[in-house]
């Protein structure tokens, strides 16, 4: 099987990982032990905690196999540079020591630990028109803007235990994809090796190419009276903007097609593409060329996304739901197209 060796990997996590990792990290960050809530554990152990002044704050511990604590800071650094440049972010906490993150040992490996500023808000209920509508989605364009304005000049800090980001091919799913594709479904290679190839090919300019979220879609922010803050930056890596565009556009005809488009998915991507692209280009210029290459990034979190579920979910344990957007996604990886048609939106 070739979820073999992942998934015994995430069994070791899981045996390494104990209340007394969260507790020793609280102590370290003075939280409080009571009303600790699990927000998840997908990638990482995330907690709803609360300060010594009461705020709720989110624990996030992640396994070193995962991330490691200088890849980590890095992350936290670049945080602390959009914020500066006044972006919408949480914050992040510092330890008792002064530290932005703490190193739990455990047994040959550790967890890391960092503390975010819990986000205001909530997230956007796309059944409800009030909430899933042009505002929001010119808005999500904006802030995306904002963030690539300011990244042109984002220079990684020079303080012990900042690394760099790594570039998006460094991407392990990509590296060891081979692993996670099911038997008789190479043709999700085939496809990763036509998108790759064409990929290597774009130019990396300063103006399109530079350290970005990655993976801003609707579950990775909040709205409180129309702001949008953006949270979960654990896979930022240097990409190409255009990667930017195309995730919100994939998981919002993915995942939250209004009912009033009765299952119409390219005419729900035009109508919120024209409101984001909008948005976005009040806050940044990035040559409309790039939009010819959505594409392939659309395909590629296609890829991406076979090759985590493959990786994180044994088939068994699927519901129908997600049986059913695997379906999709393997019948247009077999056909190589996108999940939506570029003429719609351009």
């Amino acid at each position: 099987m070739p979820y073999g060796v992942d998934k015994v990997m995430e069994q070791q996590v899981d045996r390494l990982f104990g209340e007394f990792v969260l507790w020793e990290a609280a102590e370290k960050f003075g939280l409080s032990r009571e009303h600790a809530k699990k927000l998840g554990d997908f990638e990482n152990y995330v907690y709803e905690m609360h300060n010594q002044q009461g705020e709720a704050v989110i624990m996030r511990l992640t396994h070193s196999s995962h991330r490691s604590e200088s890849m980590i800071a890095a992350e936290l650094d670049w945080i602390y540079f959009l914020i500066s440049k006044g972006l919408s972010i949480p914050r992040c906490y510092e330890s008792l020591l002064g530290k932005r993150t703490e190193k739990i040992i455990v047994e040959d490996s550790y967890f890391t630990a960092a503390v975010f500023q819990k986000a205001e808000g909530k997230r956007a209920d796309f059944h409800n028109p009030a909430e899933w509508n042009q505002q929001l989605f010119g808005e999500w364009g904006r802030l995306i803007g904002q963030m690539h304005r300011a990244t042109i000049g984002y220079q990684v800090t020079d303080l012990d235990g900042v690394s760099k980001r790594p570039e998006w091919y460094e991407d392990d799913l990509l590296l060891e994809a081979r692993r996670s594709v099911g038997e008789g479904e190479e043709y999700v290679l085939q496809s990763l090796e036509e998108v790759l190839k064409h990929l290597q090919k774009l130019p990396q300019d300063n103006r399109s190419y530079g350290l970005i979220h990655t993976d801003m879609h609707q579950g990775n922010f909040f709205v409180a009276d129309g702001r949008i803050s953006v949270f979960d930056f654990d896979d930022c890596a240097y990409n190409w903007f255009i990667h930017d565009i195309a995730i919100p556009l994939y998981y919002s005809v993915s995942w939250a097609v209004p009912a009033a488009y009765e299952g119409g998915r390219n005419a729900f991507a035009a109508e919120f593409f024209k409101a984001f692209w909008n948005g976005y280009q009040e806050e940044y210029s990035l040559d409309a060329a790039w939009l010819q290459e959505l594409p392939y990034f659309l395909r590629l979190r296609d890829i991406t996304l076979y090759l985590v579920i493959h990786k994180k979910v044994e088939p068994h344990t699927m519901d129908s739901r997600m049986r059913s957007w695997m379906d999709e996604i393997k019948g247009r990886l077999k056909q190589n197209v996108p999940i939506v048609e570029l003429d719609c939106l351009i």
